[in-house]
C-alpha cells in the first residue's frame, strides 16, 4: 500500500512558512522525466513508507537462481524430450498438466494451508514454464543454460576416433542455426563428404546464449531508448561467453581435423603426390640437363671430327695442289724446252709460249706436250699443233670477250628500256601542254642555248607554268633523246675537262701503213704485226724496188710455196696485208676476219703465212747486221 505526503495544519510553523531546503531552478534536459514524480517516490522511500526499486536495475539474483534451478520441461511432463520438444508437444503437455494440477481440482478436500499454498505455487510454476518455453527467445535462453555436457575430447587414437569424436559432434550439433547438420561418418566416407563436414563445422554458427548474472531486466524498462540501452548492455555481458564458445568449438574441430584418419590419409597422399611431382620435375630437369650435356658432348665430338676431317682434307688438297703445281711447272718447263729444242729456230714465239703456259691447265699442258713429243713427228707438225693451240686460246678469249660485250649491250638495252618506260610513266602523269606553252618552250630553249649556267632553271622561269621536271621531260620528248644522250649533251663541262688525244703525222702514217712498200714476199705483213721502227721501214723501202722490178720483168705473179701455208699469189698476199691494216692487233677475232677477206685461205694458213713473212724479215735483218 502506497501512502503519499499529506498536509498537516498542526505541523505548520509559526509565521506561516519555513524554508526546509532550497532547490535550483528547472534545468533543460532531453529524455528525462519530470523531477516531481521521482522526487515524490524518493521521499516515500526515505520516510520508510515504501521499499522503492528503480526500473531497469539488476534482476533479483534469487529469482534468477530459482528460475534456473527449476526444471521447466519436468513441470510440463517433457523431461525426456526437453529441447527436442516441438511447439505442438508443448501445447499438448501444457493442457495435460493443467488439467491434472489445476487448483480447482487439486484443492478439493484440502484443508491444510501449506498444502494449498504448495498446490497454487506449483500451478503457477507450470504457467511460468509454459510462458517461458512458448516464447522462442526465452526458450533459447533457458535451453542454453539447461543441463549439457560441455566436455570435448582433444586427443585419442586413430582407431577409436569415430567412437570418441562422433558423440561429441552430435551433442554440439544442437546449437547449430542450420537444421541439417552433416554426420561425421566413418572410414568409408568419400573425401567430398569429409570436406563438406569440416567446412560446415569450421564455419559453424551457434544460437546458444550465455546469460550473465549482472544483466538488467528488459521488461522493467519504461521507454524504447531505455530498452535498447539495456539490450546493448546485456549483449556486451553475453559477448564474452559467446567468444569462449566459439574458441571452444574451433579448438575442438581443429583437433578432430588433425586426428581424423581420413584427413591424415589424404594429407599423406597429397604429400606423396607433391613429392612425386617434385621428383618428376627434378628428374625432368635432370634428364634435360643430361640430354643437353650429351648433345653438347656429341656436338663437340662432331665438331672435332669435322675439324679433323676438314684439316685432313685441306692437307690432302694441299698435297694435291702442290703435286699439281709441281707437275704444271714441270710441264711448262717441258713446253718451253720443246719450243726451242733445235737451238736454231723456235716453234712459236716467246709470247705465245708464255700464253700457253699461263692459260692452259695441267691436263691441257700434258696433252699438248704428249702430242708434240710423238715419235717421228716433224718440226712443222709440232709447229702446226702449237699454232692450233694458240688459235684455240684466241678463240676462247674472243668468245669470252664477245660474251662480255653481249652482256654489256643487254644491260645497256635493259637500262634504256627502263629509262624509256619511266619516261613514259612521267609523261602520262603530266598534264597536257597547250600550244602557247610549247611555243614558249621552243623560244626559251633557243634563248638559253647549251652551256648557259642553270639553263633549265632559266627555261622553267621563262615559261612560269611548268616545273623544272616537266620542262626537262617535254624537251626530251620533243627532241627524241634518251636520258643518257640528253645528260651527255648537257655535260659540256665534262667535255671541256677531257684530255685531248695527242697525234702526229708520223703516228697517222704508221697506223695507216701509207709509207710501206709492200712486196710479194710478205715482208710488209711482218712489219705491220711487229710495229717496226722507222729504221726498219727505211730498210724495207730500200728492198722494195729490187723486188718489184723482178716481179714486173717476169710478167706473172710471184708464188711462194711452203710446206705449211701452201701456194700464195700476189693477190692473196695483197689481200692479207690490206686485212692486217684493217683489223688491228687489239681485236680478239682478228684472224677470223682476216681469213674472211683473203680469198681461198683459212685462218691457220693466214697465220702461218704471217709467221713465214716475219721469219724472212728477221733473217734479213740479221744478215745486214
Amino acid at each position: 500500500m502506497v501512502r503519499y505526503l499529506e498536509f498537516d495544519e498542526a505541523l505548520r510553523p509559526e509565521g506561516g512558512s519555513e524554508v526546509v531546503c532550497q532547490l535550483p531552478g528547472p534545468i533543460k534536459s532531453v529524455n528525462k522525466d519530470p523531477a516531481g514524480f521521482y522526487f515524490h517516490l524518493f521521499q516515500l522511500k526515505q520516510a520508510g513508507v515504501i521499499s522503492f526499486k528503480a526500473h531497469g536495475k539488476k534482476k533479483d539474483k534469487k529469482d534468477k537462481k530459482k528460475k534456473k534451478d527449476a526444471d521447466l520441461y519436468g513441470l510440463l511432463g517433457l523431461k525426456n524430450e526437453r529441447w527436442t520438444a516441438t511447439e505442438n508437444q508443448l501445447k499438448l503437455a501444457y493442457r495435460k498438466v493443467c488439467l491434472e494440477h489445476h487448483p480447482d481440482k487439486k484443492l478439493a478436500g484440502v484443508t491444510d494451508d501449506l498444502e494449498k499454498a504448495r498446490i497454487e505455487e506449483y500451478f503457477k510454476g507450470i504457467q511460468e514454464a509454459y510462458n517461458t518455453l512458448s516464447d522462442p527467445a526465452k526458450r533459447r535462453e533457458y535451453d542454453s543454460v539447461d543441463e549439457f555436457d560441455d566436455s570435448l575430447p582433444s586427443e585419442c587414437a586413430s582407431e577409436v576416433f569415430f567412437k570418441v569424436f562422433g558423440p561429441a559432434f552430435r551433442r554440439n550439433a544442437r546449437w547449430s542455426t542450420k537444421p541439417k547438420v552433416p554426420e561425421l561418418g566413418d572410414e568409408t566416407a568419400t573425401w567430398k563428404d569429409v570436406e563438406k563436414f569440416y567446412d560446415f563445422w569450421f564455419s559453424f554458427k551457434s544460437w546458444r546464449e550465455f546469460p550473465h548474472e549482472d544483466e538488467e531486466d528488459v521488461e522493467g524498462c519504461e521507454g524504447r531508448d531505455h530498452r535498447r540501452y539495456v539490450e546493448r548492455f546485456n549483449s556486451k555481458l553475453r559477448e564474452k561467453g559467446k567468444k569462449d564458445e566459439v574458441k571452444r568449438l574451433k579448438a575442438f574441430v581443429e583437433d578432430a581435423y588433425r586426428i581424423d584418419p581420413r584427413v591424415v590419409k589424404k594429407r599423406d597422399e597429397e604429400k606423396f603426390e607433391r613429392e612425386r611431382k617434385k621428383q618428376e620435375k627434378f628428374d625432368a630437369r635432370n634428364a634435360v640437363h643430361v640430354e643437353a650435356e650429351r648433345k653438347k658432348k656429341e656436338e663437340e665430338e662432331s665438331k672435332l671430327a669435322t675439324e679433323e676431317m676438314a684439316a685432313k682434307k685441306r692437307a690432302e688438297e694441299k698435297v694435291v695442289r702442290e703435286a699439281q703445281k709441281k707437275a704444271t711447272k714441270k710441264e711448262r718447263q717441258k713446253l718451253r724446252m720443246l719450243c726451242e729444242s733445235d737451238g736454231v729456230s723456235r716453234l712459236i714465239s716467246d709470247d705465245n709460249c708464255e700464253r700457253l703456259c699461263g692459260k692452259l691447265d695441267l691436263e691441257a699442258l700434258q696433252a699438248l706436250n704428249e702430242s708434240i713429243c710423238v715419235m717421228g713427228i716433224t718440226r712443222e707438225a709440232q709447229r702446226e699443233i702449237l699454232d692450233h693451240a694458240v688459235l684455240d686460246l684466241d678463240d676462247k678469249a674472243g668468245a669470252e670477250e664477245r660474251a662480255k660485250e653481249r652482256q654489256k649491250k643487254a644491260l645497256e638495252l635493259t637500262l634504256k628500256n627502263a629509262s624509256s618506260v619511266e619516261h613514259q610513266k612521267k609523261l602520262a602523269t603530266m598534264s597536257e601542254w597547250n600550244e602557247d606553252e610549247l611555243r614558249m618552250l621552243d623560244k626559251a630553249v633557243s634563248k638559253f642555248p647549251v652551256g648557259t649556267p642553270k639553263r633549265w632553271e632559266a627555261v622553267s622561269a621563262y615559261i612560269r607554268t611548268r616545273t623544272l621536271e616537266e620542262v626537262v621531260l617535254m624537251v626530251k620528248e620533243r627532241q627524241g633523246m634518251a636520258a643518257s644522250r640528253f645528260n651527255k649533251s648537257e655535260d659540256f663541262k665534262a667535255g671541256q675537262k677531257k684530255r685531248a688525244e695527242v697525234t702526229c703525222q708520223a703516228d697517222l702514217r704508221q697506223a695507216a701503213f701509207t709509207d710501206v712498200n709492200v712486196n710479194l714476199s710478205g715482208t710488209a705483213a711482218s712489219v705491220v704485226h711487229d710495229m717496226v721502227t722507222p729504221e726498219e721501214l727505211k730498210a724495207m723501202e730500200g728492198e722494195a724496188p729490187a723486188t718489184a722490178p723482178e716481179a714486173a720483168s717476169n710478167g706473172t705473179a710471184e708464188k711462194k710455196v711452203t710446206a705449211g701455208s701452201g701456194e700464195w699469189n700476189e693477190e692473196q698476199e695483197q689481200a692479207l696485208v690490206n686485212a692486217m691494216k684493217e683489223f688491228g692487233k687489239e681485236l680478239t677475232d682478228r684472224w677470223d676476219r682476216v681469213a674472211e677477206v683473203v680469198p681461198g685461205k683459212s685462218k691457220v694458213q693466214c697465220f702461218k703465212r704471217f709467221k713465214e713473212l716475219r721469219e724472212v724479215f728477221r733473217s734479213k735483218k740479221e744478215e745486214e747486221a
